[in-house]
Order: structure tokens, then C-alpha cells, then sequence
């Protein structure tokens, strides 16, 4: 009786990256899984302090993601054009595609491999991305530009749907049927198979796998297209002109995201990164364009209007400081901090007793280097010798990946930044820019000659800042706070004096 195999897929050639790797970078996940970031960088950049996996965070990257069973590769002439434009990719491996494990997850979900994207750019210490996502890829981008918003700042989807309806019946009647034959070879199949014409069949393992990646698709994804109304990034629809995805099904996605634009690429099918890449490149371009947001590198300076100078230990400046981390914590955003688990209750106290603190003020308010008694406090940051920003060794599932990558300096030598902030009130005042004088100030102060500091990758104001400053990014350290809803991985940043 002839062997009866399951339904063999041949992938359509495709051209890889010209572009050099800039790094290949492992992402472990709290669940075993290790998700592999590629990383593409313009000529010129280096892995380096300053550029860790090549990626310069003045100029944000191009997050890419692929399609169901495929690997980052398939983007190959668009990673060339994006780095040709001056601008680093990341290209995942999405979780058991390409060279990244499935872990011990269950079930597989459009929803964890979205929050795998997330944890890869934590791990790389990007806040900010551009997101280019091609069918399974284009439905993660829809994930990530709603439910991680403050941090998408473009999207271009390529044929993506919102529920298996979105395809003809007779597609997902098809992958229902392929998913249950490799689900029959993975139990009763041999090593080793081929077609008459040589072609390889799966092996057993390889089948669960392939028939897990087809079930996914069978069953999901399930987006509430209401749900998609909060997305407030530029984003472009692209579909082929004889794409598998139904055209209700891309009009009711572009209809559901306010303002986005559809685009349908004549003469190709579903393929579009294999059949179409220049216009790909060309609709993604676009799409940044629209919020091509680069964080122009300027010099420190104290803005017009506002001082800087050491807050006074006694009077109402503990219960003010208080107050300030109060207003910070209640503020929506992305700083992540918790009312009395960051700043830890009595933290902010200890440092205003020991002298380090220093505050920004209205000029007005400040005389002969000290605030009026009922000056408003805009912003404060303390500075002192305290700079340990621990060893990699933290426990958790990004531990053991080594220490911070900057020279090994003398106490004396190094002044530490710590809980800077700037009252939601102050905000578009640049009190951020008078914090930095102050801080270094300080730092000069104390004798320092180096300035070092971290802050969380979910932070965008805050890395947004250093990038603009002149600060010197080094590669992200595995330094969980527990309490916090943020990502283990924190940036590490020094600026010499």
C-alpha cells in the first residue's frame, strides 16, 4: 500500500538581504521560547556602544515581521531599501518559524507572538519602531499598533485579515485539511521522505509543527474591528490585486483605523514581499514618511525661563518632592511607574537628606542659587556616586546575559542619575532639558567625569531624550523591577563631562 503524505508546500523563491548583518540576536521568553532578532543596519553602522546591534535609536527602525511558516528572509529587498534610506531594521523570526523555538507556551496565539515582538525590541532597547507586517506579520502589526500604540509609529499590513472569514471558505476548508494530514503524519509519519521527484516531506516533528502554524490560521485571528478605532498611527493597507484576503475583508480594516490608506498592487497575488518588494518598499517609505520622526542630536542647554539649582534639605521640599512623584505616577504613559513601588517609599527622602537632589524652577523663582520658599517644583533628579546598575545576573528569564559593556571607572569618577522626572503640568516647558544642566552640574559637583544612568526600553520620553543629547547608548542589561508593568531589559546610557 503506497504511503500516503501529507500535502507538501514548495516556497516561492525569494531574494535574501544584500545589506551586511549587524547582528543575530537570541530573545529568551518566560516560557523557554528563544525568539531570533535579526538585526540590518545602513553602511557605516557598527555593533559598538553608541550603536548596539547597529541600531541608532535618533533614527527609529523598521520592526519586520512574515508571514505564516516563513522566515524574516522573505523581506530581502526591502530591508535593502530601508537601510539604503539611513534607517536599521529588526526582522523576527516569529515564534517556531525560521530559527526561533515554539517554547512551552499553550495555545500558539497571534497575541503571544505579538507580545514575542514586543520582548525582542525590549531586548534590543528600542522603545519606537515602524512596523512592516506581511499576512500572519500583517495581523501582528494590527496587534501591536492597538494594544502597543504609544510605541508603533507607522504601520504598513500586507495582506491581512481580521478572522479566518476573511479568506474564501475554500482556503481555510484547505488549511483545516493540510493541518489534519500533518497532524496524522506527525504520528505515523518516517524520517526522511521524499516525493518521487526528490522533493523532502516533513519529517514528524517538522509535521506538528507545520500543522500548528495551519490551525492558527483556521481559527484565528478574532479582531473586534471596533477595537482597531483607537489605533492613531499612519498606516497603509496593501493587498495584491488577486490576494486570497476577501476585499470586504481589507475594506473593513482600513474603514475600522482612522485615516488609514489602501493600496492594491496590480497583477500580483497574496506574495507581495516575493512578487512586489519595490512597492513594498515604496508604500512602506511612504508610510514613514508621514511621521518620520528622527530625534535631531543638540547640544545641552538650559531653556529660556527656567533655573536649576540644588533643592534645600529642610523646609517643604520632601513633601513637595513627593508630591511631584504623586502627579508622575498618576499620569498615563509609558514611564511605567507605580505609586509607592517606584519611587520606593522613603527613596526620594533619603536622597534629599544626603544633599543630592536638584530641582528645576522657574528663573523667576530662584535667587542667589536657592528657591523662593513656595517656588514650584517643575522637575528634580538626584545625583550621586550610587552608579551600580547591576551585573546581568538578575533571576528571570533574561539573566546570565552579561554585565553593562562601558569601562570600568572609579566610584569618584562616576556621578549616577536618579528618579528624574518633570511634573505632567510643566510638560512642553523642555524641564527635561533643564534637568539634564542640572544634572550635570551636579555631577561636576561631586567630581565626576562620567555620567551613567538606566532606564526602562518601555520608557519613550526618556530614551527619546538621551538619544537627542549626545548620550552614548550601550547594549540593554536584564534588570527587572518587580511591581512594575515593564520589561525586564533596561538601556544603559553614559555621557562623558
Amino acid at each position: 500500500m503506497p504511503v500516503e503524505f501529507p500535502p507538501v508546500h514548495v516556497p516561492r523563491p525569494y531574494a535574501l538581504p544584500a545589506t551586511a548583518l549587524a547582528a543575530r540576536v537570541e530573545v529568551p521568553t518566560e516560557d523557554g521560547a528563544a525568539i531570533v532578532a535579526w538585526t540590518y543596519a545602513p553602511e557605516g553602522s557598527t555593533d559598538a556602544p553608541g550603536t548596539p546591534f547597529g541600531i541608532d535609536l535618533a533614527t527609529p527602525p523598521v520592526l519586520m515581521l512574515h508571514g505564516n511558516g516563513e522566515e524574516h528572509g522573505i523581506f530581502g529587498p526591502v530591508i535593502d531599501a530601508v537601510c539604503a534610506s539611513g534607517r536599521a531594521v529588526i526582522a523576527l523570526d516569529s515564534r517556531a518559524q525560521g530559527q526561533s523555538t515554539r517554547g512551552a507556551a499553550r495555545p500558539l496565539t497571534y497575541e503571544l507572538m505579538a507580545a514575542d515582538a514586543i520582548e525582542a525590541c525590549a531586548r534590543l532597547g528600542v522603545p519606537e519602531a515602524h512596523v512592516l507586517g506581511f499576512s500572519d506579520g500583517g495581523i501582528l502589526g494590527l496587534l501591536l499598533a492597538r494594544d502597543w500604540g504609544e510605541h508603533v509609529l507607522s504601520l504598513t499590513a500586507l495582506g491581512a485579515n481580521l478572522t479566518p472569514a476573511g479568506l474564501p471558505k475554500e482556503d481555510t476548508d484547505w488549511m483545516a485539511y493540510a493541518a489534519a494530514e500533518n497532524r496524522r503524519w506527525a504520528a505515523e509519519g518516517e524520517e526522511g521522505a521524499t516525493l518521487e521527484d526528490g522533493t523532502p516531506v516533513p519529517s514528524p516533528s517538522e509535521a506538528a509543527q507545520i500543522a500548528e502554524l495551519l490551525q492558527l490560521m483556521v481559527e484565528n485571528p478574532q479582531i473586534d474591528a471596533a477595537s482597531l478605532a483607537s489605533v492613531s498611527c499612519p498606516v497603509t493597507v496593501m493587498v495584491g490585486e488577486f490576494d486570497e484576503i476577501l476585499p470586504e475583508e481589507t475594506e473593513r480594516i482600513v474603514a475600522a483605523i482612522p485615516g488609514a490608506r489602501k493600496v492594491v498592487e496590480p497583477g500580483v497575488d497574496h506574495n507581495l514581499p516575493k512578487m512586489a518588494p519595490a512597492s513594498v518598499a515604496r508604500e512602506l517609505l511612504a508610510t514613514i514618511e508621514r511621521n518620520d520622526v528622527r530625534h535631531r542630536r543638540r547640544a545641552i542647554e538650559l531653556p529660556a525661563g527656567l533655573a536649576v539649582c540644588r533643592i534645600p534639605v529642610s523646609g517643604r521640599w520632601a513633601e513637595k518632592l513627593d508630591g511631584l512623584y504623586r502627579r508622575v505616577d498618576a499620569e498615563p504613559g509609558t514611564s511605567g511607574w507605580v505609586q509607592d513601588v517606584w519611587p520606593p517609599v522613603g527613596m526620594a527622602a533619603e536622597l534629599l537628606a544626603a544633599g543630592s537632589y536638584w530641582g528645576a524652577f522657574d528663573a523667576a523663582d530662584v535667587r542667589d542659587g536657592r528657591p523662593a520658599d513656595d517656588a514650584a517644583l517643575l522637575g528634580a533628579v538626584a545625583v550621586d556616586h550610587d552608579a551600580d546598575m547591576g551585573d546581568g545576573s538578575a533571576p528571570g528569564h533574561g539573566s546570565g546575559l552579561g554585565g553593562p559593556s562601558w569601562e570600568p571607572l572609579a566610584e569618584k569618577d562616576v556621578a549616577a542619575w536618579h528618579l528624574l522626572a518633570v511634573d505632567p503640568a510643566a510638560r512642553g516647558r523642555h524641564v527635561a532639558d533643564a534637568l539634564l544642566v542640572a544634572g550635570v552640574r551636579g555631577a561636576r559637583e561631586i567630581g565626576a567625569r562620567t555620567v551613567r544612568l538606566n532606564t526602562s526600553v518601555a520608557n519613550v520620553p526618556a530614551n527619546v531624550l538621551y538619544a537627542g543629547r549626545g548620550f552614548t547608548r550601550h547594549r540593554p542589561l536584564w534588570l527587572p523591577y518587580p511591581g512594575l508593568p515593564l520589561p525586564g531589559w533596561t538601556n544603559l546610557w553614559e555621557l562623558a563631562l
